[in-house]
């Protein structure tokens, strides 16, 4: 974490987040105005994201994303203009991004995140993590224990593992566009995930590679919501952030918070 002043709040500032305060506090709202935030990728969920923070009034914001703009970019998020396609979707979203709050200094940088040197991240503010997503995806479900909470755990956990495969072994998500290739591919990682994890492939059935190739928009509204809202929880310190997944089923319109982890 960069070493910052403590931050004064001035009028205008004071009036532009007169509801925050009320809601959290003046102290909340100082460390939120002094903290400055790295956002990577501008897909649906990441301009909800970037909305919510901007809106809350951070410090900085840094738009970090090396994609083009593309069809689905423009019907995903709303940061982009429709004749911005085949653009760079980090300095295309700037303008909109940087209209939502005059107060806060929004940066677009186009690099890949692979590439950024690590001294490169000592700008922004640190938040806590309560365990890595490589322990937190790492549950054993032989136990008892894990064989005994398996009924509640929402299958999007495994949904999630089958997505992260697919990204891994395809360096890309799931295209439309390749869409009877990239469901068999979809299919056989699910059956393989579940397999190494000593479970049925019932337990997902084929529906799911039908919510697997775009970013519905109201989804990423929900979803950029809460996420947005725990990275203000975390960085004006003014209430504990969830523990430690948030899963939302956008065909029931239902949320649920559940943790996974080593314990």
């Amino acid at each position: 974490m960069i070493e910052k002043e403590d931050p004064v709040i001035s009028e205008e500032e004071a009036a532009q987040y007169d509801r925050q305060i009320r809601l959290w506090g003046l102290d909340a709202q100082k460390r939120l105005r002094g903290s400055r935030v790295l956002l990577a990728g501008l897909g649906g969920l990441g301009a909800e994201v970037a909305k919510n923070l901007i809106l809350a009034g951070v410090k900085g914001l840094t738009l970090l994303d090396h994609e083009q703009v593309s069809e689905e970019s423009c019907r995903a998020q709303f940061l982009v203009p429709v004749t911005a396609q085949g653009q760079n979707r980090a300095k295309a979203s700037l303008e909109r991004a940087q209209n939502l709050n005059p107060m806060v200094k929004v940066h677009a940088d186009p690099d890949r995140i692979e590439d950024k040197p690590d001294d490169f991240f000592l700008q922004f503010d640190a938040t806590a993590s309560f365990c890595t997503l490589k322990e937190a995806l790492a549950v054993d479900w032989t136990s008892e224990k894990a064989k005994a909470g398996l009924k509640r755990t929402p299958v999007d956990y495994f949904l999630l593992q089958v997505l992260l495969k697919f990204r891994t072994d395809k360096g890309r998500d799931p295209d439309p566009q390749s869409f009877p290739e990239d469901s068999q591919l979809l299919r056989q990682i699910r059956d393989d995930v579940l397999e190494s994890l000593s479970l049925n492939s019932d337990l997902l059935n084929d529906d799911f590679i039908s919510y697997c190739f775009s970013e519905m928009s109201p989804v990423c509204a929900v979803v950029g919501g809460v996420l947005g809202q725990e990275v203000v929880k975390a960085l004006s310190q003014r209430d504990a952030p969830h523990r430690n997944f948030f899963f939302f089923d956008g065909r029931k319109g239902n949320g649920v918070v559940d943790y996974f982890g080593p314990n």
